[in-house]
């Protein structure tokens, strides 16, 4: 799965999906569809999640690409 490691990070930060797509402003599904491959991130979308993640902007490639 591409986004096995961010899907890890959300767990070990916020505890759910749901918690984390609150905390970034989107809808769970939408969320979902971000993790699954099926909507696209938007860069400023890569930017709040590293924020709130604590994941350093060099990293950002391992978490989205």
């Amino acid at each position: 799965m591409k986004f096995r490691k961010l899907q890890g990070k959300i767990k070990e930060t916020f505890g759910t999906q749901k918690d984390f797509a609150a905390a970034m402003g989107l809808s769970q599904p939408t969320i979902t569809g971000k993790l699954t491959g099926k909507i696209d991130w938007k860069r400023s979308e890569m930017r709040k999640a590293c924020e709130l993640l604590g994941i350093p902007v060099e990293k950002i490639n391992e978490y989205f690409f």
